[in-house]
């Protein structure tokens, strides 16, 4: 099934910032040509139960060797671009994490507010049970499915280890990888016995690897506060530009639209309500502003990204309880004869052009 979606900013004023969901597609998965070299291989299990649901935008996925028991499963798998996020995770998967490794290929990763880039070598822990959006161009890729009951009990932080890059020079990590080598390289005769005892061992082996990580995953609420600010920086930098909107502002921080809603959640005002208080606040000094008093209000106005007038006047109301014309006038009483038009009849160059 084919599909394609645009997405765009919305042009109407103070338009409420409901999330647009991701286009509904599937992924197509490729029946691998080979045979089962053994009672418990079964790669297509894992990706009926777990890589179908998950799958948001159409790619293609070929399953190439893996294992299915009943508290360990992984996979090694190889796929064309696509996008899948925890919306259509079936709720039987909420109780377990994702633990991948990036043999080629490039992935993007987003969980908890944090949004990681993965190279080959990378591993990156992925809670299922919390929302999550992966976006991967062609790549190969090897990941375990853990349970979160067993996982919890040897990293208890994994909301700090969540969507970070796990990578070679990190103490443990190269461990790791040589288990995920054995792993993988035994499928075919992997037994239950045996899976129960590396399902209790990889986590372990996660959290040396992790242990060491220190100042690189902040606790959540520092982290929070240093997107807000992050994002309040980039806002009061493109206050000018009439497109400004939630999808510009997450991709110009690299955060997504439900997470800047989440994130201004607490907040007294909304993430573009209070786009348009600072918008108003900027036209507010500008029209108490001797020197600008030869631009028009319409002028001051579509210089800070308000392209109706009505809409703009009647903001500027609410916000300040007089119209922006009443605002001007009541500053002009307080400009004094040496801030009055030079003499010379000519407009300055600042104020000509508006700048």
């Amino acid at each position: 099934m084919t599909m394609t979606t645009s997405s765009t900013c919305s042009s109407a004023p103070d338009s409420e910032e409901t999330p647009v969901p991701y286009p509904q597609t599937a992924l197509r998965i490729a029946q691998p040509d080979i045979a089962p070299r053994g009672h418990m291989f079964a790669a297509q299990r894992f990706w009926d139960e777990f890589g179908q649901g998950a799958a948001r935008q159409q790619g293609q996925a070929v399953l190439l060797d893996g294992y299915a028991g009943n508290r360990l499963r992984f996979a090694t798998f190889s796929h064309t671009p696509h996008v899948f996020s925890s919306d259509h995770l079936s709720r039987e998967h909420r109780h377990a994490a994702l633990l991948t490794l990036q043999l080629e290929g490039e992935s993007r990763v987003e969980q908890h507010g944090r949004r990681t880039a993965l190279v080959p070598g990378d591993f990156c822990l992925i809670d299922l049970s919390r929302p999550f959006r992966v976006e991967t161009g062609r790549a190969l890729m090897q990941a375990t499915y853990l349970p979160l009951s067993v996982l919890r009990d040897a990293v208890p932080r994994l909301e700090q280890v969540a969507a970070v890059s796990l990578h070679g020079g990190m103490a443990a990590v190269g461990f790791l990888r040589s288990l995920y080598r054995e792993l993988f390289d035994s499928a075919s005769d992997m037994t239950e016995a045996v899976a129960d005892q590396l399902v209790e061992a990889i986590p372990h082996m996660l959290a040396a690897a992790t242990s060491t990580m220190g100042d690189l995953a902040p606790p959540p609420s520092q982290l929070r506060q240093h997107h807000k600010e992050q994002v309040r920086r980039y806002v009061r930098e493109h206050l000018d530009d009439p497109g400004l909107c939630a999808e510009m502002i997450g991709k110009g921080v690299g955060l997504s639209t439900s997470y800047l809603f989440e994130l201004f959640a607490d907040e007294e005002m909304t993430l573009m309500r209070w786009v348009r208080s600072e918008r108003l606040a900027r036209c507010r000094r500008e029209l108490a502003d001797a020197s600008l008093r030869y631009r028009s209000i319409a002028h001051i106005a579509q210089a800070w990204g308000f392209g109706d007038m009505t809409h703009f006047g009647r903001s500027f109301r609410e916000a300040y309880g007089v119209s922006p014309r009443a605002w001007r006038q009541a500053s002009r009483m307080d400009i004094h004869p040496s801030k009055e038009m030079p003499s010379d009849g000519r407009v300055s160059a600042h104020v000509a052009t508006g700048i």
